[in-house]
């Protein structure tokens, strides 16, 4: 669905809210003070150490399946798929098993997880940023956020929207739903599902209209411009022209 920014005021909490109890959870503590080394279960002649189910379930979480690390069950269970994935790589080793079709695929799955896990990294690495940020002096600003959100939340039921207020709302979302290749239900079936929404954004555009604001936009735009991989590549394409005519001009003066 087409996303519309002008409501994440009142998302924001919320999403925080989870964003601060996904950190909360201790991961891999390993409270119980197991070592790597120590062997939780044996297969034929192969055994399955503590590292190995814990690497299991690191895979597990980036490349399958959303594995919640605090689950007993479903920690237990990525212990039992390693158990079974022993038991099938020894038959596959007692058969000879051998497929050229997969010896050429590996190195292209291997490129992709390399990717993936830079991404992942990336994405991390920002997150702990964020997390550094904000974990010595949160507080107040929250406090603020929590605050804004609840007063809002107590005024936009009193807020009154009209029946053009609603129609021009829709007819605005459907064209970015169908700009999306998505479509809405009809009008009508809608209606009083969009009115809290409507209400929300007329809410924040009354107070909006009675508020001077001034953006920095030449400061915003640097920074929104440093988030973008085309615009360094283009920036970056720029300089390089701009040296190489710097060159050329040096050049013909030479001559």
């Amino acid at each position: 669905m087409v996303s519309r920014l002008k409501n994440v005021f009142f998302y924001t909490a919320a999403a925080v809210v989870f964003f601060a109890a996904g950190w909360a959870c201790n991961k891999y503590g390993n409270v119980a003070g197991i070592s790597d080394d120590t062997v939780v279960a044996v297969v034929g002649d192969h055994q399955i150490t503590f590292k190995d189910w814990m690497r299991q379930t690191d895979l597990l979480r980036v490349f399958a399946t959303p594995i919640d690390p605090d689950n007993k069950d479903q920690v237990k269970a990525v212990l039992d798929s390693l158990i079974d994935q022993e038991i099938v790589l020894e038959a596959a080793q007692k058969a000879r098993f051998s497929n050229g079709t997969f010896d050429e695929t590996l190195k292209k799955r291997l490129q992709e997880a390399d990717l993936k896990i830079k991404d992942l990294k990336d994405k991390l690495e920002k997150d702990m940023q964020t997390i550094r940020r904000i974990q010595n002096n949160y507080q107040d600003p929250y406090k603020k956020m929590l605050l804004a959100r609840q007063y809002a939340n107590s005024q936009v039921d009193g807020v009154v929207v009209t029946e053009k207020d609603l129609r021009d709302w829709y007819a605005d979302y459907s064209a970015q739903a169908k700009a999306a290749g998505q479509s809405l239900p009809p009008f009508d079936k809608v209606k009083d599902r969009i009115k809290p929404t409507v209400q929300a954004e007329k809410f924040l555009k009354n107070l909006q209209s009675g508020t001077k604001v001034d953006r920095k936009q030449d400061v915003i735009d640097k920074y929104l411009a440093s988030l973008s991989i085309s615009e360094k590549m283009l920036d970056s394409d720029s300089d390089s022209l701009s040296l190489d005519k710097k060159a050329d001009s040096k050049d013909a003066g030479g001559k």
